[in-house]
């Protein structure tokens, strides 16, 4: 006599997703406040604005980053002029000198880049925290799969 389940009884994809989805906010979540406390502080505004995206988490994605309210974020994580992408010195493209707090300049050197969002990450991972919460993400999909089978059982039915 085999014992049957129907697929109804055994949803483990959606199930399961829910635990990893979890995980994946809470390691966004918790890399985001790791972040804030690295980042640069003059007025504040770039560590408020900090954010988990969740956009694509039914693809089990998750972002962590800054929204356009710092749009010169980008140029704070990365640097700009000899310590940029373009490794160059910052010159004007359409005047004789850049005007600076310091008077006029024929070009600077830019910036150092300060890449907060990697640092805040790097510290999340040596504080333990990842594997914390991949332990509990461990336990909560094993609660989730016994639940799904035990209930796939209570509604087998027995044919001859």
């Amino acid at each position: 006599m085999p014992l049957h389940t129907s697929k109804r009884g055994l949803n483990m994809n959606d199930d399961i997703n829910k635990p990893i989805k979890d995980f994946l906010y809470r390691i966004g979540s918790e890399v985001a406040n790791e972040a804030k406390d690295k980042a640069p502080y003059r007025t504040g505004n770039l560590k408020r604005d900090i954010q988990v995206f969740t956009d694509n988490l039914d693809d089990l994605e998750v972002s962590i980053g800054n929204t356009k309210l710092a749009p010169y974020a980008i140029f704070v994580h990365t640097g700009t002029g000899l310590f940029g992408p373009k490794k160059k010195r910052i010159t004007p493209k359409n005047k004789k000198a850049l005007k600076t707090p310091f008077g006029l300049k024929k070009s600077v050197a830019g910036m150092r880049a300060d890449p907060y969002l990697e640092s805040g990450a790097s510290a999340y991972l040596s504080s333990g925290g990842f594997n914390r919460a991949v332990d509990d993400m461990a336990d909560d999909v094993g609660d989730q799969v016994f639940k799904d089978v035990e209930k796939a059982l209570r509604d087998a039915t027995v044919s001859n």
